[in-house]
């Protein structure tokens, strides 16, 4: 189902209509510096021709008020809720990510590794296992910062 956020954002519809009513028209200055456009080659159009042309730029232009209100009013589309497990824990992991994490002072399969590569194979494997909670990761090594914040994914 699509719903507007905003609904009252469709009460500026009206508004270029009543600006071009209210509002004087702009004066028409002549150019100080002539520059050639394409219209300067075409041969004279008739005033019909103007005419249509002026009803299509004008339809254009209400068109894209139309989408720019309703785009304004926050459309979105509302579907069938979706069921959260609400049975788990929330986690925040934090990492240490300092110099000293590059020292090589573990072993996996025998080969040594820095400490942060041991980290995060265990930290894979805990994430393995954590079906149903919800896991956020924190950084830190001058300064902490959020990496990412509490999600089921």
């Amino acid at each position: 189902m699509l719903e507007f956020i905003w609904p009252w954002m469709f009460y500026l519809l009206p508004l270029p209509l009543l600006a071009r009513l209210l509002l004087p028209p702009a004066e028409t200055r002549q150019a100080a510096l002539k520059t050639p456009f394409l219209e300067d080659f075409r041969q004279e159009t008739t005033t019909a021709a103007r005419a249509i042309h002026g009803r299509q730029t004008l339809v254009l232009a209400g068109l894209c008020w139309l989408l720019l209100v309703t785009a304004t009013a926050r459309p979105q589309w509302v579907g069938e809720p979706v069921e959260l497990p609400v049975s788990g824990r929330d986690l925040m992991m934090a990492v240490d990510l300092s110099g000293s994490m590059n020292e090589q002072d573990f072993f996996i399969n025998d080969r040594p590794v820095d400490r942060l590569t041991a980290a995060k194979r265990v930290a894979g494997e805990f994430i393995d296992r954590r079906a149903g909670d919800r896991l956020g990761l924190i950084l830190f090594g001058d300064r902490a910062y959020m990496q990412t914040p509490l999600t089921f994914d």
